[in-house]
């Protein structure tokens, strides 16, 4: 049950923390693209970014929580 709990948190942290990321570069540089197909571009990499941060983060938490199971 740890492992189920520390997966989807980590996958929720790392999600938050792409978000997070994405709106903060935003906010610094202003809007990355000059057109509708450069911004359609920039949202399939934004999303491919975020599923990333999300598996990143489930298999992060999956470890934390094996581990913490084994103490």
């Amino acid at each position: 049950m740890k492992k189920l709990i520390f997966s989807i948190l980590g996958g929720i942290l790392f999600g938050a923390l792409c978000i997070g990321v994405t709106w903060l570069l935003g906010s610094l540089f202003g809007p990355l693209y000059q057109g509708e197909e450069e911004s359609t571009r920039n949202f399939k990499i934004f999303l491919f970014a975020l599923l990333a941060s999300i598996v990143i983060g489930v298999i992060l938490g999956f470890l934390l929580g094996k581990k913490e199971t084994n103490k």
